[in-house]
């Protein structure tokens, strides 16, 4: 439960906050938004360009590999006859249709025997370098600004398969230029890409972000309006109870006169109205916030004798006020609900009803059956309300101007509560009203069985 401190330290925070918050709290969520969009982004492009590019440059050294593998062979010729006696031999020679390719022979030392192609490597043939860096059967890459090469050694068998001895070498290169010119074309592709996509994201995260936050400030409205009211309901009874305890903290002597008896009966008065107008305020907080709130003690309610208990009430109040009150609640219909909530529903309707009628006016209290509803109607021959103001009625603090001008008492609270009961027992609520001629709330519960 809370304090009234607490209440209205709530209520002047909440009137204090200022509808320029939000665009600062879109903003920050767009911002946040787009952060996280552009990480995604960039990690998802990063990705895609360095698969990309390791399986390019697989492939490349798949291709220098075959070639300088089916060059192996070619040595020996190169050694014994000269590279002009390759022409008939070698089928290989078909890569190098592209002239991207070229082959390398070197002797046991390292001295170039022949070449063959148009592109070579600048690095010069580092024997050692090749030999610490290589193990049988193995392939030693290399690479510089647009060239990639692959070199092995080459053995032959001279004792009968007992030792190998090294005959040489031969390097194959390969152009990277196509490759490096297909990767700068990726590279231009996601960089355009990923700035369209990022700029298509802050288009529509934009117009996402105003569409959600829409809901939240329908919200803050209401609630700004409600703690408005609140404050402004509040503030009466808040005025009386300071007054009151001025006079008597100034002249403690009144306390022993009439006169300050009926200042203490203000002071009780208007802390009943403020006890009063919280629990309503806790009422609506703790339906609200549970959207599945059921009564724990929802059982089957005869109305008809809930009604007659109610009506019996107020009898005194209708004589008191001069009022006709008629009921016709005769009826033995059965519905499931809370007594208490139920029986303050219909309270809030007639205490309405008997606020708002004139001395020999008329209310009228009836209970009628139809399908499958339990109809429960307060018609009064008051005040009325305004055909443009019905849909306001049922709102929060809501009070008509002529009822605010005329200081009736109230918290225009009662409505408010009485449609929430109604929603929460799976019925509906109707009104009907018309200036100078009085108003008819109808309410509509569903039956759990009709007797006879």
């Amino acid at each position: 439960m809370i304090s009234l401190k607490q209440f209205m330290d709530w209520v002047t925070v909440s009137n204090k906050t200022s509808n320029k918050d939000f665009p600062e709290v879109r903003r920050r969520l767009l911002l946040a938004y787009l952060a996280v969009m552009t990480t995604i982004l960039s990690v998802s492009a990063t990705s895609l360009y360095i698969f990309f590019a390791n399986s390019m440059r697989q492939q490349l050294d798949r291709e220098l590999t075959t070639l300088v593998q089916a060059a192996a062979p070619s040595l020996k010729i190169v050694k014994e006859e000269g590279i002009e006696d390759l022409s008939g031999e070698l089928a290989w020679q078909e890569l190098f249709s592209r002239k991207i390719q070229s082959l390398e022979w070197f002797g046991v030392n390292g001295q170039t025997l022949a070449k063959e192609g148009d592109f070579f490597s600048k690095e010069p043939f580092d024997k050692e370098l090749l030999l610490s860096s290589l193990s049988d059967n193995s392939f030693f890459f290399q690479e510089e600004k647009n060239i990639r090469s692959v070199t092995i050694p080459v053995y032959a068998d001279e004792t009968e398969g007992k030792t190998l001895e090294l005959k040489g070498y031969i390097r194959a290169n390969e152009s990277t230029r196509e490759l490096n010119s297909t990767l700068n074309k990726l590279r231009v592709g996601l960089w355009v890409g990923g700035a369209i996509a990022i700029f298509m994201i802050s288009i529509s995260s934009v117009y996402l972000t105003h569409q959600a936050f829409k809901p939240t400030l329908q919200s803050f409205q209401k609630l700004k309006r409600f703690a408005a009211d609140a404050s402004h309901e509040l503030g009466n009874p808040l005025t009386k109870i300071s007054f009151v305890t001025e006079i008597l903290l100034d002249h403690p002597e009144q306390l022993q006169r009439a006169s300050g008896q009926k200042k203490l009966q203000i002071v009780s008065n208007a802390t009943e109205q403020m006890r009063s107008m919280l629990d309503d305020l806790l009422f609506l907080a703790r339906t609200d916030g549970n959207s599945s709130f059921t009564y724990s003690k929802k059982s089957d309610i005869r109305i008809d004798q809930l009604l007659q208990k109610l009506a019996e009430s107020l009898i005194a109040v209708s004589r008191k006020k001069k009022i006709d009150f008629q009921c016709d609640l005769d009826r033995p219909l059965v519905v499931k609900g809370d007594p208490s909530q139920l029986n303050r529903l219909f309270s809030n309707l007639l205490t309405n009803a008997f606020k708002y009628t004139e001395s020999g006016g008329q209310v009228n209290f009836s209970l009628q059956e139809s399908k499958q509803n339990a109809v429960i109607s307060v018609q009064d021959t008051g005040i009325g309300i305004a055909a443009e103001h019905l849909s306001y009625i049922f709102q929060r603090f809501w009070r008509d101007e002529r009822v605010r001008k005329q200081k009736v008492e109230g918290s225009g609270l009662g409505l408010a509560i009485a449609k929430t009961i109604v929603q929460k027992h799976q019925g509906k609520i109707t009104v009907e009203s018309e200036v100078g001629l009085g108003t008819c709330f109808c309410v509509y519960l569903p039956l759990v069985q009709t007797k006879a």
